[in-house]
Parts: C-alpha cells; structure tokens; sequence
C-alpha cells in the first residue's frame, strides 16, 4: 500500500485511479480486450451545503479505459478520464443509459458488467444525541456484476473483497484473479 500511495504522489493521480489502471489491465488481459468499460459508485455530496443532509445521492459513473502504452502513460489516461467523469457526475446514470443503450437486456447490467468501488471515506461510530450508529458489514451473497471489486483504504492499507457472478467464476478463479491484480500493482 505505501509503495502504491508512492506511484500515485510521483504520478500525480490518486489511489482511485491507480487502483482502475491495474484493475483494467488485469481485465483486459484476462478479455483479450484493449478497451474496457468499468462502473463505479460515487458519493454525489460534490457541494459543501449537501455533506450534511441525510439520504442516499449515490450515482454510477462508467468509466471507459483504453489499455494501449505504458502503464505510466495508462494512468495519465485514467487521470483525464475519472477527471472528466467526475465533472459530469451529476448526470443520472440512468439517463445515459436510456440515451446510449437502444435495446435493453435485463439479464445483465447495461453498459458495464464489472465494479471498481474505493472507500475512502472515514467510517466508524456516529454519534447523534440520544442515538449512536455504526456501520454492520452485509453480506448478501448476491452480486449485480460479473466482477465487484470493493477496496477500503485503512491504516494497515488497502483492504478488499471480490464479489462475482457464480454462474461465470469458480472460487479458485477469482483467487488467481486477485493474486494477479495484486502483482500487478506491485510490478507498477
């Protein structure tokens, strides 16, 4: 994890963005693919005045990596791309999809079918008077995406889980997938 923050302050990207790099590269490879579409939450609390509101603003950005070059120069791809995703983040997801995506098919996610998720976010116990609430890790063992990557940055560093589709992986799959994701980041 320092080495990776290290990578990130030299290539002037954050954690995010170097996290999708890898996470492209790896999809890529394993797709035969050079061009890779991949979803990702984003809070939606872009202004000062909402960061105190109660309710859910969450809205999905597709992210769209093309693999050519070096991985130096993939993440100054990945930079300009989640930069301008970001920009546009107000946008509702599912008016882009009702804009770009002609027939629907309800068998898979439009538009992306693998999630990057970083939280990087504080969490812990919230106190509210006369009320303390704390986060409780759900486990539903469901899955919308083919591939869910859920990362946490901690003080001990980075921290995941890998969700995926039963009916596509097999457990000793998504285990040579995250030891090939993992060096994949320490070759970078």
């Amino acid at each position: 994890s320092e080495a990776l923050l290290a990578l990130c302050r030299r290539q002037g990207v954050t954690p995010f963005m170097a996290l999708l790099a890898a996470w492209a590269v790896l999809l890529g490879r394993h797709a035969g693919q050079d061009d890779v579409l991949v979803g990702t939450p984003i809070a939606g609390r872009n202004r000062r005045e909402i960061e105190d509101l109660i309710g859910f603003f969450v809205n999905t950005l597709v992210l769209r990596v093309e693999l050519s070059g070096t991985f130096s120069t993939l993440l100054e791809r990945v930079r300009a791309t989640a930069l301008d995703a970001f920009a546009h983040q107000d946008l509702p997801f599912e008016r882009i999809v009702e804009e770009v995506v002609t027939e629907r098919n309800l068998a898979v996610t439009p538009l992306f079918q693998v999630m990057l998720t970083l939280q990087n976010a504080p969490t812990g116990t919230l106190r509210i008077p006369g009320l303390v609430l704390s986060p409780v890790d759900l486990e539903t063992g469901l899955t919308k995406f083919d591939l869910s990557l859920s990362l946490s940055e901690t003080p001990a560093g980075f921290a995941g889980a890998l969700a995926y589709s039963t009916d596509l992986f097999d457990a000793g799959t998504v285990e040579r997938l995250l030891a090939r994701f993992v060096a994949l980041l320490e070759g970078a």
